[in-house]
């Protein structure tokens, strides 16, 4: 990692603390999805801004260039986490009525994937051994999944559904052209995505 640039003073200027990042972040993720709701709420593009992959993509890569996977877990629950107040006061601004316990379901709901895809986001950036592309698989999975349980079998919207599965599929693309994780990736496909949807099942239960 290189020396903070110097500033006028020919001091050297502060880095910003990952951790604000993560909360800055998470913020205006969340403070974005409630307009965003609205906007697209009568289209196929819908799925982007009432579903649980688009919150994780953000813990994901902020958590990427974290020292360690412990500050890579911290990073991602900070940022998963801080999108549940950023949407809850926009969405109470606007006008909609706010529940304590829908609240506390999707805070505790964001430590735990935020946990989990920081690591993931840390293991992409990080591929090390035989777990290299496990990281990418499992936001690709999310996203996958979702498609296939959530918005396909679920719900019946196959547009959502749809576009919810090219997400995972561009996803797989991107992701997988750092340290050309492509083969890497697929090889951990199959079973992110079948945890994926037991996630899922699980979460329809739940909240």
């Amino acid at each position: 990692m290189s020396p903070p640039a110097p500033t006028a003073t020919g001091r050297p200027r502060a880095a910003v603390p990952r951790w604000a990042v993560a909360v800055l972040v998470g913020l205006m993720v969340g403070a974005l999805t409630s307009p965003a709701q609205t906007l697209l709420g009568s289209t196929v593009l819908s799925g982007l801004t009432n579903a649980v992959g688009p919150w994780l993509v953000a813990p994901f890569l902020v958590a990427a260039r974290a020292r360690t996977p412990r500050a890579a877990a911290w990073v991602g629950v900070l940022a998963c986490v801080a999108q549940v107040p950023g949407y809850y006061a926009v969405s109470a601004a606007r006008g909609f009525a706010i529940t304590p316990v829908t609240v506390a379901q999707w805070t505790l709901a964001g430590v735990v994937g935020g946990a989990a895809l920081g690591l993931a986001g840390w293991s992409w950036w990080t591929p090390r051994g035989r777990w290299c592309g496990l990281g990418a698989a499992l936001l690709v999975a999310v996203w996958l999944a979702e498609g296939v349980v959530l918005f396909g079998l679920v719900l019946g919207y196959t547009g959502q559904a749809l576009v919810a599965c090219g997400v995972g599929v561009a996803l797989a693309l991107l992701l997988g052209r750092h340290e050309q994780q492509h083969r890497a990736l697929l090889r951990w496909l199959l079973p992110a995505v079948a945890v994926g949807a037991l996630g899922f099942a699980v979460a329809l239960l739940v909240l």
